[in-house]
């Protein structure tokens, strides 16, 4: 009997609020996602790889651990997608003593994806991105630093 008054309960919440800022943000990183998936279709990329290869390409030797942070995920999900691009020819682990993380730098494959990526993600976000006014862009990315300063405490 408790479940079914705890379900009768739940018929008066709204599951989900379509104007709340958190769910626009979202929905906007989703769909900035598949624009950018779409352009590094050209490249044989996702977005995802490509940012791993931005990110090992801008630091090398950085372990599966730093692209996690970077990435925002764990070092698990990152384990996947760096053996995809080490079975692809784009990333390489560098020799450790036991113990150590590996680190990873690019290939001469990787850099040339990198070099072949990069206008193809800038020019979809600027596209994407060219509906609102530069000024206007300038203001969100205020008040995003400021989201982000709050939720980072």
């Amino acid at each position: 009997m408790e479940s079914v008054r705890a379900i009768t309960a739940l018929d008066d919440v709204e599951p989900i609020d379509v104007n709340h800022l958190t769910y626009r943000l979202a929905k906007a990183e989703h769909l900035l996602e598949q624009r950018l998936d779409h352009a590094l279709d050209e490249v044989g990329l996702t977005l995802r790889q490509f940012t791993v290869l931005a990110h090992v390409g801008r630091t090398p030797g950085l372990s599966r651990a730093d692209v996690a942070r970077l990435l925002l995920t764990t070092p698990q999900a990152v384990g996947g997608l760096v053996q995809r691009l080490v079975t692809a020819g784009l990333i390489q682990r560098a020799a450790s003593s036991p113990g150590l993380p590996i680190g990873l730098t690019l290939t001469a494959a990787g850099e040339h994806a990198l070099h072949r990526a990069a206008p193809l993600v800038r020019e979809a976000e600027d596209t994407a991105v060219a509906a609102v006014a530069e000024d206007e862009r300038q203001r969100v990315g205020v008040i995003l630093d400021q989201l982000i300063a709050e939720l980072c405490r």
